[in-house]
């Protein structure tokens, strides 16, 4: 049929398929819709179950996380008790045993000059007090403070005469010789010092030996033999081994007269100076006030004819290198005054280098001078009168 022909065209059959055209277009748009609908719900119920998932994974996470947490920082804090160190460190006692002093109980003493004469002994009377020697320890804890853990700090206190060689009947205003108690004033500055300061206890030693010849009559210093019977305290303090004093040669200066001598008006017992020869080499070398260096073979100055034998007298500054076969290759310095000079050779027998700083006259950061040096040993070794003296304590401080 011609796509023209009018007079054969069946209307009614065109209107049918034009119906059915109409509806199918209908029923496909509503599937379309159905479909997308569909999708739409299963997507979101997609969503919604992926969110309950995530939601209720979070949720045991975090209660088993905070379980978790909580176990381990339960346990870090068990560990941490077990482990602590005191922030605090514990009391340390030092006990004093005082001495027995041989005495007649009649004779009777005299001020003189400023001292105090009792048996043709000349005694330096001591007037320290707490503050001082509280003074003297906070001194301590900022040497031991500023040279660090990796140096071991000693302190040594070293009474004088007055405390081991005059009877307490006379250590008061009745016996004329009113002195305080030196046992006292050491225990509070040792009381007083940190963790980081060792303090070594010679008291006991010399307390022991106080009738032996470890003082003189005549000066303020102790003997070579009382310096020795320091130098063991140290030592077991140390834990080092102690040089017995009969492998060496006792060689005497005899008729030495120290500074009392020439402050006491009266007459003084003369005084015999022991020094002990080592039985191995010590090589010195000594840098005097003027910055002179000096080798010799010996901490001792044979030509001296008093207590300037030892270490050839006050120098700012000596090297002490040993041959000792106790040596344990480690090297110490000693910051003293004069007491520490008949201290310093025994050290040569436990070190392998010993340096002798006399604070008095030495400039420099000992710190710094440590350093350069490998020095891992420090010990301060002041007498007594000198820890309670204000301008001693600040040229120690001056080298800090």
């Amino acid at each position: 049929m011609d796509k023209y022909d009018l007079d054969n065209f069946d209307y009614d059959r065109y209107k049918q398929r034009a119906v059915q055209s109409n509806r199918n277009r209908k029923n496909r748009k509503t599937y379309r819709k159905r479909t997308r609908n569909r999708i739409i719900i299963v997507s979101v119920f997609i969503l919604l179950v992926i969110l309950v998932v995530v939601l209720i994974t979070s949720c045991t996470n975090m209660l088993c996380g905070s379980k978790d947490d909580k176990a381990k920082e339960a346990a870090a804090m068990q560990t941490a008790t077990e482990t602590q160190v005191p922030t605090t460190e514990p009391a340390r006692e030092f006990t004093f045993n005082k001495p027995a002093i041989k005495d007649d109980g009649k004779s009777t003493g005299m001020n003189d000059g400023g001292l105090y004469v009792w048996n043709k002994q000349a005694f330096e009377l001591f007037f320290g007090t707490d503050v001082m020697a509280q003074r003297y320890a906070e001194l301590m804890n900022k040497a031991a403070d500023g040279l660090g853990a990796s140096v071991k700090t000693y302190s040594l206190v070293a009474p004088n005469h007055t405390e081991f060689g005059l009877p307490d009947r006379l250590k008061n205003s009745d016996g004329g010789a009113n002195t305080q108690p030196q046992d006292e004033y050491v225990k509070a500055a040792y009381d007083a010092m940190n963790k980081n300061v060792i303090p070594v206890n010679a008291y006991n030693k010399l307390s022991e030996h106080c009738n032996d010849y470890v003082y003189f009559s005549s000066d303020h210093h102790w003997t070579g033999l009382g310096a020795y019977y320091a130098y063991t305290a140290f030592a077991e303090q140390a834990k080092l081994p102690v040089l017995n004093l009969s492998s060496c040669t006792e060689t005497k200066i005899e008729g030495f007269n120290g500074t009392f001598s020439g402050m006491a008006s009266t007459e003084l017992n003369k005084d015999t100076v022991s020094y002990w020869k080592l039985p191995y080499e010590v090589k010195n070398t000594i840098t005097n006030s003027n910055g002179e260096e000096l080798e010799v073979d010996s901490p001792y100055y044979d030509g001296a004819d008093g207590y300037g034998v030892f270490i050839y007298g006050d120098n700012p500054l000596e090297v002490l290198k040993s041959s000792s076969p106790s040596a344990n290759g480690e090297k110490i310095a000693i910051i003293h005054e004069s007491y520490g000079n008949a201290f310093v050779p025994y050290l040569t027998y436990n070190f392998s280098e010993v340096y002798s700083i006399d604070f008095r006259s030495w400039s420099g950061s000992l710190k710094t001078f440590c350093q350069q040096k490998g020095i891992t040993n420090v010990i301060f070794l002041n007498g007594v009168m000198s820890s309670a003296t204000q301008v001693q304590l600040d040229s120690i401080e001056s080298i800090l």
